[in-house]
Parts: C-alpha cells; structure tokens; sequence
C-alpha cells in the first residue's frame, strides 16, 4: 500500500535528494594531463628548478622550500631521512623534490598553495611499486599505485573538487617519494548529471503543486 505524501513534503524530499544525489561527484580524479587539463578553467605550474649545489642535490633547513609562492615541506621526524631537490648532475633525470629514508616508515611530503584552489595535479614517482596516497586539506584522500622508477616522474595524478582546498598531502611506504611540475588552479563549474536535474525538476513541480493547490483553497474559501 503507498502512502499519501503531502505535496510540500514531496517538494521537500525531492529536492534534498537532488541535492543528495552523488554527493561525492564533485570529487573528480584523472590518470592523464589533457583529462584534466579540460576540466580546469586555468591553472599555474610549478616546475623544480635545478639544485644550487655543484653536488647536484640540495637539502633544505628545516625540511621546506617555496617555489613559486607553493611551500613544499616534509616532516622528517615521521621517517629516518631527508628531504631533497636532486636534479641531473646527480640522477640524470629532470630535477625532482624528494622524500628519502633508510627504513621503510611512511615518507611524506606536503604541498601548501597560496590560497584555496579547486583543481591540482602532478608527476610522481616511487623507487618501488608502492602506493601514493594524496590527502586533501579539505576531507577528500584518493591512492594510486606507481610504476617505479629512479627520479622519474612517470606516474600523473590530478583532481578537482567543487570545494576548495589548500593543502595536498602525498604519503608513501616506499624508500623515495618524488614529484615535478605541480600544477594548480580552478576547476571548471560541475554540470549537473541528468539525474539530478529530473530530481530537482520534480522537487520544483511539487512546490509548484502545492502553490496551486493553496491558490484553489483561497478562492474556494473567498
């Protein structure tokens, strides 16, 4: 048997559900640059210039350097090692920022924008076939697996998000975690799928029912 629902509470109901209806959608993640490319309204890149020292690797006081008003930094109390820009005169591949350790704790590193931003992405890369993990400031974590490499940034991530975040967080049990041209900026307006229109439309049609349905109440009454 189906119960009778007063028109308000169905307006009501619809459009929470409209609103309700994929709520993690806004969340978009991407293996490849151009996908992610085409969802971004604009964006700036941060590539890692090459080391200062003749060595062909820097490290960094206090574990953080900015490039580009971006502020990279690792917590290297979290693992047994440091945190490094090495760049070709030391591993013949393109300068990357590293997080390297002895043992095999969790590396990290963090990236902190200047302000909020709804769409990032990078290379990466891992000595090993580890994981990465990415953690976003405002709630959303995402883990992709790695082809290794030594310092190559053969591995792509990307994400927009209708809620803006700060902070990307990349973690790994891995030996090495290293990245290059970081990529941030805004993310393209979210069109609605379909069925949350026919949600939202319904929501709609049934406020506009009871509107009706009171309009008829009123001339009746006068």
């Amino acid at each position: 048997m189906f119960m009778k629902m007063n028109p308000a509470a169905l307006g009501a109901a619809l459009i929470l559900f409209a609103g309700t209806v994929n709520a993690d959608a806004s969340f978009v993640t991407y293996s490849d640059f151009s996908s992610w490319n085409g969802a971004t309204a604009s964006h700036t890149t941060i590539t890692i210039p090459n080391p200062s020292s003749g060595s062909g690797f820097d490290s960094f006081a206090g574990d953080s350097v900015s490039y580009g008003g971006v502020t990279f930094s690792s917590d290297t109390s979290k693992y047994n090692g440091g945190f490094f820009n090495i760049g070709p005169v030391f591993s013949g591949q393109p300068a990357v920022l590293a997080a390297q350790q002895l043992d095999f704790d969790l590396l990290n590193i963090l990236i902190t924008f200047a302000g909020p931003v709804t769409a990032f992405s990078l290379d990466f890369g891992t000595f090993g076939s580890y994981d990465v993990t990415f953690l976003l400031s405002n709630g959303q974590t995402f883990t992709r697996s790695t082809t290794p490499g030594v310092y190559e940034t053969n591995n792509f991530f990307g994400a927009t998000d209708s809620t803006p975040f700060t902070t990307v967080l990349l973690t790994s049990a891995d030996e090495s975690l290293f990245l290059n041209n970081v990529k941030f900026g805004a993310a393209v307006a979210a069109v609605p799928e379909p069925s949350t229109w026919a949600m939202m439309i319904l929501g709609f049609a049934g406020v506009c029912a009871l509107a009706c349905r009171r309009r008829r109440k009123g001339f009746a009454t006068a």
